[in-house]
């Protein structure tokens, strides 16, 4: 069993998220300035949420206090604590814990009883919510000899697991796609706290052919977790969470179509959100997160508004690569300043043709898992032909009338910067459009800060 001492993370999450409660409580609060400031907003806190009130972003704050923020950013960070309940309930009966890569979906370790949880969500919640954000655990894995151009997106929670601050992995479950960076810190995590690592080798093509060695290469997963489990899946539990899987994808594909609307009608803060959620389908949580997003984009559509100020021209963008999670707030001064709306971009974007489990029986939920396994964002794009991710890409800067596009480099990923230029030349020949091409790190502002992710795009913007 884990101790309390393992828990540091979750325990700081949930203060925040009481923190988070206690403000958009509060009557006539729209920013902290409202009340005189931080000092003064910070005595009236009850006592045992000042020291996480310290460490969270105030530009955060005054971004989730805005009227059109409200609800969403409400339904993000209750569900991100049911879901971290929901596991320690799990470990505190004494099942296993698996951290699984992100784009993978994680039905089958539900109907299994395992605990999951996403190594790179982690680190990647701290960044997003603290000053500090997940500097302490990236500073302490490097410190242990790991390279400082490898991925944040794990080192975060490595240096926290050698800090014990998250719970120690009985095993880990990783895709093989995109990058050696990402499967030497699965391997090294495997070795250094002696949890086995179970990988899954994705196939080059997004073929039949391909699809029947993701299925053999699940069904060698459901295997070995049975192996380590010592329990058997069970076929109703595992239908009973791809129910719940398969709404959450059709919220996710109808949330997709709403933004082809002029003007959109969703707020860029949420595309990390949509990432960590995408790592819970299978769960209530991420389903309930998803429900209320389409609720909301809905409502605006319905109702002919967007989300930037009247007197801005809207200008659309989709992001080639990935988005920044350190300065949520950037993605509402971009809308705020710029017009600038953002749509969709790697991580975030579902195909169609995706599509929903069949489950009708074992075999089709395995075999729509395993589709599911070669479709998910960042997976599909990237560990193939670049012919799918430039295509993926041309139809989104078609299909949703992108003004410019976007590429936010992650400094660690190799594979994205041999591709990027045959993709932004595609994009010029198709489409037409400008595009911006700079290198940043997603979860460490110290490589490319906030105000030089603004002076990168007033520039942008005044030079276009």
């Amino acid at each position: 069993m884990n101790n309390g001492k393992d828990r540091t993370v979750f325990n700081n999450w949930r203060v925040t998220v009481d923190l988070a409660n206690f403000v958009l409580e509060q009557d006539g609060l729209t920013s902290l300035d409202d009340w005189g400031g931080k000092e003064v907003v910070r005595e009236i806190l009850p006592e045992h949420m000042r020291n996480v009130f310290d460490r969270v972003q105030p530009d955060l704050i005054d971004c989730i206090l805005k009227d059109r923020n409200r609800r969403t950013a409400s339904s993000f960070l209750n569900n991100v604590v049911k879901f971290v309940d929901y596991c320690e309930a799990l470990m505190d009966d004494n099942r296993p814990v698996c951290y699984h890569y992100f784009p993978i979906s994680v039905e089958i370790l539900l109907a299994m009883g395992i605990a999951p949880i996403c190594y790179e969500v982690v680190c990647g919640l701290d960044s997003a919510l603290y000053i500090d954000g997940a500097e302490a655990g990236i500073d302490r894995i490097e410190a242990e000899g790991y390279p400082d151009h490898l991925c944040s997106t794990q080192k975060g929670t490595a240096g926290y697991l050698l800090m014990d601050m998250v719970p120690k992995p009985d095993f880990l479950v990783k895709s093989a796609t995109p990058c050696d960076s990402s499967n030497k810190l699965y391997e090294w995590t495997s070795v250094r706290f002696d949890a086995p690592l179970i990988m899954l080798e994705t196939p080059y093509y997004r073929n039949e052919r391909g699809h029947r060695f993701a299925v053999g290469e699940v069904k060698r997963m459901i295997r070995e977790l049975e192996k380590l489990t010592g329990a058997q899946l069970d076929e109703d539990r595992l239908r009973g969470f791809c129910e719940v899987g398969n709404e959450t994808v059709d919220y996710i594909l109808k949330i997709q179509e709403l933004k082809r609307k002029k003007p959109c009608p969703d707020t860029g803060w949420h595309r990390p959100a949509d990432t960590i959620f995408m790592t819970q389908i299978g769960t209530p949580f991420g389903k309930d997160y998803f429900r209320t997003l389409y609720e909301t984009v809905k409502e605006r559509v319905d109702a002919g508004v967007g989300i930037i100020p009247e007197d801005k021209k809207e200008r659309r963008l989709a992001w080639g690569y990935t988005w920044e999670v350190y300065d949520l707030p950037f993605f509402d001064w971009l809308e705020q300043e710029h017009g600038a709306t953002y749509s969709l971009d790697t991580l975030t974007y579902l195909s169609p043709e995706v599509g929903l489990v069949d489950t009708t029986n074992m075999e089709t939920m395995i075999e729509g898992l395993a589709w599911r396994l070669l479709n998910m964002p960042m997976g599909r794009q990237t560990m193939g032909f670049s012919d799918v991710w430039i295509g993926d890409f041309v139809r989104i800067a078609k299909e949703y009338k992108i003004d410019a596009f976007v590429i936010g480099g992650h400094m660690a990923c190799k594979h994205f910067w041999a591709l990027n230029k045959l993709l932004t030349d595609k994009i010029k020949e198709e489409v037409g459009i400008p595009t911006l091409r700079f290198e940043m790190d997603m979860f460490d502002k110290r490589f490319t800060p906030p105000s030089e992710l603004k002076r990168i795009m007033n520039e942008f913007f005044a030079t276009v």
